[in-house]
């Protein structure tokens, strides 16, 4: 193979991905029972990853990892160092509130608070921004357009968001995540 110096030149111009993510030696329990072992890589800043394999190989075990919500269950815990803009976020004595703002996580099965549309959206934002209310309603109209539910709902944004069919509860979910602009989507 031949490589033209117009070709190295082009090669050597292009900026290397930046990791906004780097996982190195990960180990995650439940119990004493390991459910990953020594997980290292890199994820590129402002790309889409997917984890494929089989049912049961851990693709979400690593999710939960990434955003340390498995800490909910006792009995689970993760070594190793998941680093977020050079932070270890399995560091102890962190956020885990101000975490899952920056890491957001859509479930597999759609998890609607039982409250209205409107507030499922608007729960997040309050937690960690205190807006207008123009304001909030502006953000809470633009995570539903993002999520390409907003012409379906706009006109009863105070009805439950339990009175949606699945499809829409998961696009709410996204919303929902959405709305706190977080820097990870999981």
């Amino acid at each position: 193979m031949q490589v033209s110096p117009r070709d190295l030149q082009r090669t050597e111009a292009q900026p290397a991905p930046r990791h906004k993510v780097v996982i190195r030696d990960v180990d995650f329990y439940y119990g004493a029972f390991k459910a990953l072992k020594n997980i290292s890589m890199p994820l590129h800043d402002r790309r889409v990853t997917a984890f494929i394999g089989p049912s049961g190989c851990g693709k979400s075990t690593l999710l939960r990892v990434l955003n340390r919500i498995y800490e909910l269950y006792p009995g689970q815990r993760a070594t190793g160092e998941v680093l977020v803009d050079n932070q270890n976020i399995l560091a102890p004595g962190l956020d885990l509130n101000l975490l899952r703002a920056r890491i957001g996580m859509v479930f597999q099965k759609p998890t609607p608070f039982p409250m209205s549309i409107y507030d499922n959206i608007g729960f997040g934002i309050r937690l960690y921004e205190t807006l207008p209310r123009h304001e909030l309603d502006e953000r809470v109209e633009s995570a539903l357009r993002r999520a390409a539910l907003w012409e379906e709902v706009k006109d009863k944004l105070q009805q439950s968001g339990l009175s949606l069919s699945g499809g829409q509860q998961q696009r709410l979910c996204i919303a929902r995540a959405v709305a706190v602009q977080p820097e990870i989507l999981l």
